[in-house]
């Protein structure tokens, strides 16, 4: 801080896994679909968060829509994200998406480092 840098947590991605991942219709509103994942940190040191490429696919695997989701569209809105993602830990992610147009059958679920 006292010579004005920021060094930023480090940002492996080989060490950072999606452990398990669903998409489906809310039962509540079917027009909105949830994407719920499980994201680990395997290595012993905080990284930044990554951001996940989300596709969804139609009954041929063909890309139908594709979004990347930053930090702050899947981190709940109480977390700091100064700490970053801690090692050796887990990271429930839920989000709330509108695709009822797109009639998709699958999805493809990606983690990146911009």
């Amino acid at each position: 801080a006292s010579l004005a840098c920021d060094v930023p947590l480090p940002r492996r991605a080989e060490l950072i896994s999606i452990e398990s991942s669903d998409l489906q219709a809310d039962p509540a509103n079917p027009s909105v679909m949830v994407l719920t994942a499980t994201l680990r940190n395997r290595a012993a040191f905080a990284q930044s968060h990554p951001s996940l490429e989300l596709t969804l696919t139609d009954s041929q695997d063909q890309p139908l829509a594709r979004r990347v989701l930053a930090v702050q569209d899947y981190l709940e809105r109480s977390t700091s994200l100064d700490v970053g993602f801690p090692g050796n830990s887990e990271l429930p992610v839920k989000v709330y998406m509108e695709a009822l147009s797109l009639k998709a059958t699958g999805y493809r679920l990606y983690l990146f480092f911009p």
